[in-house]
């Protein structure tokens, strides 16, 4: 079961340095954080249902196991990526998840502003990373309108844009209407920002490459 055939009750932001938490006995890395819930990263499976306590440095609270996939790691073998809902969460713990989600918004605003205006940016030491292997979605513009393929390969094609596999529905949208709208130097812009954020999730220290477009 996966994560598009259900409703998110908040948004969530994608952490640049994902948390070290536990859900019940299980270590789990935090992925993704909202008011609402959370993506895990763990190495056993999840019940669709399952409650426990979720702990991590800045919250301590009931959760619910709404979905969980497995994917392939990076290195071998297998592991789980799982979305949690929160479950009666009081208000002292909404207050210190909302602090700690406003933190990471400006700092990723902050570091997105540095790099379009050509500045240093040095964002914090990332010492925890997902074990899952990265998956890419192309969107190719044809003639017949817009087609997908899921792909290893982080390069951008000439015929549209590659993005992070988990990129919100929402986003993909305006995104392609943006492309469509454009001429070829907007799209050639459009594909070197999304090779850009590509580059930034993983944390690469690869520059941009100007002929890598392909």
């Amino acid at each position: 079961m996966n994560e598009s055939s259900h409703s998110r009750d908040s948004p969530r932001v994608i952490l640049r340095a994902p948390l070290t938490g536990q859900f019940g006995d299980v270590p789990v890395l935090i992925l993704e954080l909202g008011l609402g819930g959370a993506k895990l990263e763990h190495a056993t499976r999840f019940d669709i249902g399952h409650q426990d306590l979720l702990l991590f440095p800045s919250l301590a609270t009931a959760a619910n196991v709404r979905h969980s996939t497995m994917l392939p790691a990076v290195a071998e073998g297998t592991v789980y990526q799982s979305g949690v809902s929160f479950v009666d969460l009081g208000e002292e713990q909404r207050q210190g998840l909302s602090d700690l989600l406003i933190a990471e918004a400006q700092e990723q605003v902050s570091e997105w502003e540095a790099n379009l205006n050509g500045l240093g940016w040095r964002p914090r030491v990332v010492t925890t990373r997902s074990d899952a292997a990265q998956r890419y979605l192309r969107l190719h513009w044809t003639a017949s309108g817009w087609r997908r393929a899921m792909t290893s390969d982080p390069n951008q094609p000439l015929d549209g844009v590659a993005v992070a596999a988990d990129t919100p529905e929402d986003e993909l949208r305006v995104l392609c209407r943006t492309y469509e709208r454009g001429d070829d130097a907007a799209r050639e812009l459009l594909r070197r920002v999304a090779m850009l954020a590509i580059l930034e999730r993983t944390h690469s220290v690869m520059p941009v490459p100007s002929t890598s477009i392909y």
